[in-house]
């Protein structure tokens, strides 16, 4: 019963309808704050994420920004730009110091201390680059808001606000890229700069190492540059001139934009005025001032020392260290030129020249060597080097004419000893080899050695190298230092084909060394601006290059040159104590020589008559037959003369001379001036008598072949050969006043442009 009851009870409850439930739809307000909750998150990861790479940016941005940092103020002590300057062997008389031939460098700089910096140009550079320098600590923002209100209010860029420290720090240490990376090293390397340096170190650096135009670096070159004077001498206009021109150093260069920079000069006064640096009178009178630059930009050429010798040796320096290395590498380069010996050759050339101009001669050149080392003493490559830049010393080359006859005779007295020597007898009869017949005069027949040397005998030279061979000749000349192109031909004899005046000097040397013969040599050594040691150079010399009883032989025969021969009438070749030497000229009269030495020195002097002509368009070098009133030009009417005028002056020069310290080869010593030590003396040549060694007529040995029975020659070349020289007569005519000064350049400060240049000291 009671279980139907329940029963039924809960049939009626489930019978009952539930009642209907409406679905609530989702708020719009709150949808939009979940949407704007998921965005900040997002965001805020977003800021985080960015935030942590920032950080880590910014730790490596300070990181890589302390590298560019100098380390202690070693980094003060700049070097001016990489300066490579070279030296000559001497000192000057004023300074006590080598005398600097050039300075080589692909931006011209020079330091000053903040010391020696007159106030005016700091107050100037300071006023109007940087007028709270010494209130910030390297970004000024009173100058960065400032420079942003006024970009607005005239809608440009033109307002900065860079501080010197920036500035610094863009110009040694960065690149000139505007990018964020690069700005945000600027500025970080502005504030460390700040902390490891002073105010005064700072400035000191900036103003050593901006730009001031015309490739110009530092105030103190860029006073030389514009004005040519030292800082100190600076006037109150000229110092705001150069504190102006680092904001746009191109369009500001008083060269060539004058106004510009006198426009800017006159905003750096008013700026000072402002700051109370001058008054307002001083401001006034100085922008009333003009701009009085030196006159006009110094040739770079004119004003290298020994000009013809330093290009010579800075060609050997960009073949060893490429022209970027040479240009910034700082190098101190000491070569084996004595300056006071280069002045002497210059005057003697020069002089020699107009001299004798009435000939025809217009060009020259003279080179001379210190026969024990093979030293370099002096080099003139020609009579002007502002006009004629090619080096007649050492490039190219020209016929010797009859200066090459020693080699002959000194290659047959090496070979057969027995059969050749000084007062030995050589067949000077006319003889055809094939097609090549030289001709000449003399007497026909036989002739002692020394005779046919000293008259040069143009038959006996050639029948000479036809009986020893030609080939043996041109080993002798190899020997010697001859490297220019010889063939075995017989017109070699008679000095055919073309050498240079430094191999002529080169070659004679070993004459006047017993023998052995010491490579040319310009560089002595070159040391980085570290104090490495980059070169070396040691003489090289090859002992006993020919015996000593050749040299003997032919030293008595280019003796008797001087003595009886073509040469002895030159004037003032007696006054030249124990001088040899062989004069030389072409047949047509194209090229004269003289070759000689003395104990102390080998020398060689060239002249030609090297004239320009006009052919269409193109100019083109031709050389015409030196020939005047005074009579033929010959190697003893002029080269000569000019040979004994300059050893008579060099030769006590070179005798007082201290030469450089070598230094071992394994041995590294820093940058600094050579060691020197006094030269010394040479050894004199030692005589030696000969005998008659037989002549031409008795039976030839298995070693000695006859010339008439000889293998004709091969067809000598289509080249200008050497004619037989005169006897000299002596003329007497008028010449023309020679200089009294050879044309040494005044130093004046060089401008630099925008190739590597080459400058003097100042």
């Amino acid at each position: 019963m009671a279980t139907a009851t329940s029963k039924s009870i809960r049939q009626q409850r489930g019978s009952v309808a539930k009642p209907t439930v409406r679905a609530r739809r989702p708020s719009r307000v709150g949808a939009f704050f979940r949407g704007v909750g998921a965005f900040l998150g997002l965001i805020t990861m977003l800021l985080l994420l960015a935030g942590i790479a920032a950080a880590g940016y910014a730790a490596y941005m300070v990181q890589e920004t302390q590298r560019f940092l100098p380390q202690n103020e070693k980094m003060l002590a700049y070097q001016p730009g990489g300066i490579t300057t070279i030296y000559a062997t001497d000192k000057d008389p004023k300074t006590g110091q080598l005398v600097i031939l050039a300075r080589i460098y692909s931006q011209y700089k020079e330091f000053e201390p903040i010391t020696e910096m007159p106030e005016v140009l700091k107050e100037a550079t300071i006023a109007i680059e940087d007028e709270r320098f010494n209130q910030h600590r390297g970004i000024d923002f009173e100058a960065i808001a400032r420079a942003v209100l006024r970009n607005i209010e005239s809608r440009d860029l033109s307002e900065g606000a860079s501080t010197i420290t920036q500035q610094l720090a863009r110009t040694v240490f960065l690149t000139q890229k505007k990018t964020f990376s690069r700005k945000l090293q600027e500025i970080l390397l502005a504030i460390l700069l700040e902390k490891n340096f002073s105010k005064e170190q700072i400035l000191e650096m900036y103003l050593n190492e901006v730009c001031y135009g015309v490739n110009t670096y530092g105030a103190k070159a860029a006073a030389k540059v514009y004005f040519g004077r030292e800082l100190k001498n600076l006037s109150l206009s000229q110092a705001a001139l150069l504190a102006g021109l680092p904001q746009q150093p191109t369009r500001l260069e008083p060269f060539k934009h004058k106004d510009a920079a006198i426009k800017r000069r006159n905003l750096v006064l008013g700026k000072m005025a402002e700051l109370g640096y001058i008054t307002p009178e001083k401001c006034k009178v100085a922008q009333s001032n003009g701009v009085f630059l030196i006159s006009k930009k110094p040739s770079i050429r004119s004003v290298i020392k020994a000009p013809y010798f330093t290009t010579y040796v800075i060609q050997q320096l960009k073949k060893e260290y490429g022209q970027e290395r040479l240009d910034t590498g700082g190098f101190q380069v000491y070569t084996t030129l004595n300056y006071a010996m280069q002045k002497e050759a210059e005057r003697a050339l020069i002089n020699g020249v107009i001299k004798a101009r009435g000939t025809g001669v217009t060009q020259g050149a003279m080179v001379s060597v210190e026969p024990r080392t093979g030293y370099i003493r002096a080099m003139v490559g020609g009579v002007d080097f502002n006009k004629y830049q090619y080096n007649n010393a050492a490039q190219g080359g020209r016929q010797p004419g009859s200066s090459f006859k020693p080699f002959v005779y000194v290659t047959a007295m090496a070979m057969q000893p027995g059969r050749y020597g000084p007062n030995s007898y050589v067949d000077n009869s006319r003889r055809s080899y094939g097609k090549y017949s030289p001709g000449g005069s003399g007497p026909s027949g036989s002739v002692a050695l020394k005779t046919a040397v000293a008259w040069s005998y143009n038959n006996a030279s050639v029948n000479t190298a036809n009986a020893i061979g030609v080939r043996n000749v041109i080993s002798t000349a190899r020997k010697l230092g001859i490297t220019s192109p010889m063939d075995p031909n017989l017109s070699l004899a008679l000095g055919a084909y073309e050498v240079t005046p430094l191999e002529m000097a080169s070659a004679y040397s070993a004459f006047a060394n017993h023998g052995s013969h010491a490579a040319p040599m310009g560089i002595i050594r070159v040391v980085d601006q570290e104090g490495v040691m980059l070169a070396n150079n040691q003489p090289r010399v090859n002992a006993a290059a020919i015996p000593e009883s050749a040299v003997a032989g032919i030293g008595e025969a280019l003796r008797a040159v001087v003595e009886k021969g073509t040469a002895s009438k030159a004037e003032g070749i007696h006054d030249v104590a124990d001088a040899h030497g062989k004069t030389g000229t072409t047949n047509d009269n194209k090229d004269s020589w003289f070759v000689g030495y003395t104990p102390e020195l080998s020398t060689a002097v060239w002249v030609c008559g090297l004239h320009y002509e006009k052919r269409g368009k193109v100019t083109v070098p031709v050389y015409r037959r030196m020939a005047g009133a005074g009579g033929e030009t010959t190697g003893g009417r002029v080269c000569a003369p000019m040979w004994a005028r300059f050893m008579k002056a060099a030769i006590p020069i070179q005798r007082a001379a201290k030469l450089p310290r070598l230094v071992p080869a394994e041995k590294t010593m820093k940058a600094g001036e050579p060691s020197p030590t006094p030269s010394p003396e040479p050894r004199r040549r030692r005589r030696r008598r000969r005998s008659t060694n037989g002549d031409v007529t008795r039976p030839p040995t298995q070693t000695e072949p006859r010339a008439n029975n000889a293998t004709p020659a091969p067809e000598a070349p289509t080249v200008e050969t050497p004619r037989e020289e005169p006897r000299p007569v002596e003329v007497p005519r008028e010449e023309p006043k020679p200089v009294e000064n050879t044309a040494e350049p005044a130093d004046r400060p060089e401008q630099p442009s925008a190739e590597p240049v080459v400058v003097p000291p100042a």
